[in-house]
């Protein structure tokens, strides 16, 4: 493995300093290394699709990308750490779509159902990448920092989101009053995400996973809607 921060497609004698580069040039190796970095990602998750996570090596990845595994390893100092990378950028963009679900919607209450609908929906017909984004990470683990920086923020943000409008529920009076906004918005996110996880595991073996799905949402949002209502507006 080359040394981390060696950069192994370099033009020879190497890119000017950052500290005295000018700037358009620096924005340029930015750009290019940002573009590099994507691409390696993306044939990370064309092998995984194709033959799944034990067939998943740097060699394996070097070999999709058409690049050196010095290449692959100046960006990724493991199999894991390509894994770990490959997920977050799927959770950036999942989180983006509920965020604006929850902003969408006309009540805290509403927010749980709203939540509970894009994330389903949004793997419903492409299971392949909740399970790049949930399984395979579960599978082989996180490295800690990664965890810290990019995974725990993102779900931080995702319920912070819904406890505020929740708590205007309560405030309001919608809300039922035995409940905890915070607590709500945990048992929203993992309800979708069991139904999903359900849902993975039997197509694994051939079920009906989209009308499976389909129930198991709409039936979760009519008794997260019930349990969730105050008394007075039910």
């Amino acid at each position: 493995m080359p040394p981390r921060g060696s950069d192994p497609d370099a033009a020879p004698g190497g890119d000017v300093p950052q500290a005295t580069a000018p700037a358009p040039r620096i924005a340029r190796k930015e750009r290019r290394q940002a573009d590099r970095r994507a691409a390696i990602l993306d044939a990370a998750r064309r092998v995984l699709e194709a033959d799944g996570v034990a067939a998943l090596t740097i060699a394996a990845v070097a070999a999709e990308a058409d690049v050196s595994k010095p290449a692959v390893y100046y960006y990724f100092r493991s199999k894991e750490e390509v894994i770990g990378n490959l997920a977050a950028s799927i959770l950036e963009q999942e989180v983006l779509a509920l965020e604006a679900a929850i902003d969408q919607a006309p009540s805290g209450v509403a927010a749980l159902a709203a939540l509970v609908r894009a994330k389903v929906d949004r793997y419903a017909a492409d299971l392949a990448t909740f399970r790049l984004a949930y399984v395979y990470p579960q599978w082989i683990g996180l490295q800690p920092a990664l965890l810290a920086e990019r995974i725990y923020p993102l779900s931080q943000r995702i319920n912070d989101r819904l406890e505020q409008r929740l708590a205007a529920d309560r405030e309001a009076g919608r809300l039922h009053p035995s409940l905890h906004p915070r607590r709500l918005a945990n048992l929203a996110w993992i309800t979708a995400h069991g139904i999903l996880s359900l849902a993975a595991s039997l197509e694994s073996v051939g079920g009906n996973t989209r009308a499976s799905l389909e129930q198991l949402r709409d039936e979760a949002i009519a008794l997260l809607h019930r349990a969730a209502t105050s008394p007075a507006d039910q």
